[in-house]
């Protein structure tokens, strides 16, 4: 499986991440059990994946993240509309 991760300059952190997802049958009943899942719980993905699933990609992007880059912001909670600070109980 492969991967990647996109980083801003200027230690402004990550950007975005993505990857290969997995499609073959043996190898997500194997990562399943790796997981410590019980196979039976995601019966309906392996069954799935017998009859073949097609290989992807995709990606996500913070979109906070891009605009805290853009605008040369310090901190995330000066992008977000509704901030989560711990310790601030909104105020």
């Amino acid at each position: 499986m492969r991967d990647m991760d996109l980083i801003y300059p200027e230690g402004f952190g990550e950007a975005l991440s993505g990857g290969e997802r997995e499609y073959e049958h043996q190898r997500i009943r194997k990562r399943i059990e790796q997981f410590g899942m019980k196979p039976e719980v995601l019966n309906w993905l392996l069954e799935f994946a017998k009859l073949g699933i097609p290989k992807s990609t995709g990606f996500g992007i913070g979109v906070e993240r891009l605009t805290r880059f853009c605008c040369g912001l310090k901190r995330i909670e000066d992008v977000s509309l509704f901030p989560k600070v711990p310790g601030s109980w909104g105020l």
